[in-house]
């Protein structure tokens, strides 16, 4: 009998030692555009107070809805002592700095971690888990993005947008163990921890900062932000409990708190870094210290002249700026889904996105609008504008110029977006006729003229012709244009834009043979040629209207080193033929 006990004790005891080992963080942006780190990982963490031998251990990755899970597994003679980070490098990429030296480093077939959703699993041997949804056979999991299957009680939800620049923590560093993802973790600054990481103990007093997340950027519109504290194993009070809060913001005075609700910061645009820190009834700082420090910012807006000049700052410095508009663009197309608008001024297009209502002036086709402020963000590598403020109305009845442009034009201009969101006509294209009738869902089509081929969405569920026949000859159409990805997409509003009448392209290509390439440049060199070949003066202005470059050669190589990155407009004349077009400079 007393070998029973012996051997339910040591069971017990097993049981225990691994549920001390927890999965504190997990960054699945390693690599990506914009990435803090070059790899991915997953950071474990001993909360308990006895080293555990986690040799053989696996962290399994499966996608959020996925079956398939990747072991990768721990090597042999692995230990976690109390209190210490365990990182272990997974997939990853070329974007990012390197991380901190990893305890392990997953070089066969390792895990490539979603971003934005998936399933992480922590199991005591390398045996796969099976099936879309796990609820034995694991030590930890976390379950992140509103598609996982699998998880602690509610999923972890992610930021959205995706940002590269943060990862899925464990709150109180990686003590706070509830059994619920929806609870126990938070967004924030990747910050990979490996086992040279100081020990931290889960029964010291610690203090944290829940939310926001550090390094967030708040729109410029912000008066306020709710800072939200959170204390372990310390009794927060005036003078009854074991101290107070002490805090400072971007170094001033310390002011004392006697209580843990949250902190109402008024704000205006700049950067703020609070620090926090608990101390005693005596006013003085714990030993060991226990702080913690949150950065954000209060964005201001950047001023651009029109539409081409936003996208060139986006090009030069990545989205999610803030931009106020100095144009007053054209509606062309105006949406009830998601209060959606497409506007054009003379530079470019873009489609402004606005799912929270923000404009609540009413707008039709033909308004120029007026006081546009917000931020540029990316769906899809499509450029959206996200209002902050409400626009108003300029003038209305406008027009905009419509191009007429080719299939080829369009695909071969994607990556520049030089087209994107902006009102062209595509002449003398056939509907592919596999289904006869447009669809009354979202769906893709194709669209062709000879070799080349177009895919055209049914994305504008709301138009006229919905459900009815799609031309069977063909025709000439107006469409806005967009892109999924790499993948240029067109849409047409109504079914007028899909008999057109015919619209010529002299004013966008008046000069036999002419071919302008790379577009994008990167390298300093512009090549135009045409038919002729005859002697041809090359103007370039920027955005503002400026001219930057008039050169005249019957050379087909220019030089364009000189010029900063953005979008350009180039005027070609040759035997008294003119022709434009835009031009992106990397």
């Amino acid at each position: 009998m007393k070998k029973i006990y012996s051997l339910l004790f040591l069971v017990f005891v097993s049981i225990t030692t691994q549920a001390q080992v927890v999965i504190s963080q997990v960054y699945g942006g390693g690599g990506n555009g914009g990435a803090t780190y070059t790899h991915d990982f997953v950071e474990l963490f001993n909360k308990g107070n006895a080293t555990v031998d986690i040799s053989g251990y696996s962290v399994q990755y499966a996608s959020a809805t996925g079956t398939n899970w990747n072991p990768n597994v721990i090597p042999a003679n692995t230990t976690i002592a109390p209190g210490k980070y365990f990182l272990i490098k997974l997939a990853g990429s070329t974007n990012g700095v390197a991380l901190p030296t990893p305890d392990v480093d997953i070089t066969n077939q390792p895990s490539n971690l979603s971003g934005t959703a998936g399933k992480v699993a922590l199991v005591n041997n390398s045996t796969p888990l099976t099936g879309t949804v796990v609820t034995t056979g694991y030590v930890d999991l976390l379950g992140y993005g509103s598609t996982a299957t699998s998880f602690e009680t509610a999923f972890f939800a992610t930021p959205s947008p995706a940002n590269n620049t943060l990862s899925f923590q464990r709150l109180n560093n990686g003590c706070t163990d509830t059994d619920n993802n929806s609870t126990d973790f938070t967004a924030s600054g990747v910050n990979p921890r490996n086992s040279s990481t100081p020990t931290y103990s889960c029964s010291a007093p610690s203090i944290s900062i829940s939310s926001p997340t550090n390094n967030t950027v708040y729109s410029p519109e912000t008066t306020s932000v709710d800072i939200n504290v959170t204390v372990n194993n310390f009794t927060v009070a005036n003078g009854s409990g074991n101290g107070h809060i002490s805090y400072t913001i971007n170094g001033g005075a310390p002011i004392s708190k006697f209580d843990t609700t949250p902190i109402v910061l008024p704000t205006t645009q700049g950067n703020y870094t609070v620090f926090m820190q608990l101390v005693n009834n005596a006013n003085q700082p714990l030993s060991p210290v226990a702080s913690t420090t949150l950065n954000f910012t209060v964005a201001s807006y950047n001023v651009v002249a029109d539409l081409a000049a936003l996208r060139a700052d986006v090009v030069a410095n990545g989205a999610n700026r803030y931009y106020q508009l100095s144009s007053a663009p054209v509606i062309t197309y105006a949406r009830t889904a998601r209060n959606q608008k497409y506007v054009q001024d003379s530079s470019a297009g873009i489609l402004i996105d606005d799912v929270t209502g923000t404009i609540t002036t009413s707008f039709a086709a033909g308004d120029s609008m007026t006081g546009l402020k917000g931020q540029a963000t990316l769906f899809s590598s499509l450029l959206q504008f996200v209002p902050t403020v409400n626009a108003s109305v300029g003038t209305s009845g406008n027009t905009v110029a419509i191009q007429a442009v080719t299939i080829a034009d369009l695909n071969s201009s994607v990556t520049s977006a030089l087209y994107e969101s902006e009102l062209v006509q595509l002449n003398n294209v056939t509907f592919d006729l596999t289904n006869p009738t447009f669809p009354t869902t979202a769906l893709n089509m194709n669209v062709t003229n000879g070799t080349d081929t177009l895919v055209f969405r049914s994305i504008f569920t709301e138009a006229d012709y919905m459900g009815t026949a799609k031309p069977t000859a063909a025709t000439n159409i107006i469409v806005l244009v967009g892109r999924a990805g790499a993948v240029a997409q067109v849409a047409s509003r109504s079914a007028s834009d899909l008999n057109a009448p015919f619209l010529s392209n002299s004013n966008f290509n008046n000069i036999a043979g002419l071919k302008m390439y790379p577009n994008p440049v990167a390298n300093g060199k512009l090549f135009i040629e045409t038919a002729a070949n005859a002697e041809r003066t090359v103007t370039v202005f920027d955005v503002l209207g400026k001219q930057v470059l008039n050169t005249i050669s019957s050379e087909n190589e220019i030089n364009v080193s000189e010029l900063n990155a953005g979008v350009y407009v180039v005027k070609i004349t040759e035997e008294g033929k003119t022709a434009t077009r835009k031009l992106v400079v990397r």
